[in-house]
């Protein structure tokens, strides 16, 4: 949706439920081949470097079972080798993609038709900022140049376009990290200490990982970060 001041972009939303439990399947539906692409692409969606690391695991075994099932075996036990290796690969498939899917489908607006009041127009804003945070993604994903002209991620910035309350943990300064919700000033402190020394931040696991941040504050805060190049 438009905003005054702004050009009218499109927008991409979540997931829906019913075509997150679709991708799910996927395992399931391609006997396991699939598994890798959207292991892959959820690592990409989601800037995922533990699901980057599932894909690619993924990929080998796919391999090994494909060498299985069609290597030459005198007494089947190849082939049988084969097709254990693919009922894992759909099992393990299958558990990882229910195990994300929550984080890929539309939050539930159930909720906004069951308030009335001040509570519904709170509940209203909220889904509205999230709503222009994913339109946000959307563009910082297809045109990171035009997501860095419109200022996403940097309330520190004059700016007229919305993107929901993104935050570039990359660029931001320390201003702006203090005022996240369970952020000290020796967390934000560090971040920017590790942003200076080692670079820019490539996956959100990198800000636990190297800058040591809770992962319960990570995972909390994760719809609302954004890395930038």
């Amino acid at each position: 949706m438009a905003r005054p001041g702004n050009a009218a972009l499109p927008f991409k939303p979540r997931m829906s439920r019913a075509g997150s439990v679709l991708w799910a399947l996927v395992p399931l539906l391609t006997v396991g081949l699939g598994t890798m692409v959207i292991l892959g692409w959820a690592a990409w969606r989601l800037r995922s470097r533990a699901l980057a690391l599932a894909s690619a695991v993924a990929l080998i075994v796919t391999v090994v079972a494909l060498a299985l099932t069609s290597a030459p075996a005198d007494s089947g036990r190849s082939s049988a080798g084969g097709g254990l290796i693919v009922v894992v690969l759909i099992g393990g498939g299958l558990v990882v993609t229910f195990g994300v899917r929550s984080r890929l489908v539309d939050p539930d607006r159930t909720m906004v038709r069951t308030t009335s009041g001040s509570d519904r127009a709170a509940v209203e804003a909220a889904m509205e900022r999230r709503a222009r945070r994913a339109e946000a993604r959307c563009i910082l994903e297809r045109d990171p140049a035009l997501a860095r002209e419109l200022g996403i991620g940097r309330p520190d910035l004059p700016r007229r376009f919305d993107d929901g309350g993104l935050v570039d943990v990359n660029h931001v300064p320390l201003a702006v990290l203090l005022d996240l919700p369970g952020f000290t000033r020796e967390l934000a402190e560090r971040v920017i200490q590790v942003r200076n020394q080692q670079g820019l931040f490539t996956y959100l696991e990198e800000l636990s990982v190297y800058a040591e941040l809770p992962a319960s504050l990570i995972d909390e805060l994760a719809e609302r970060f954004v890395l930038l190049s």
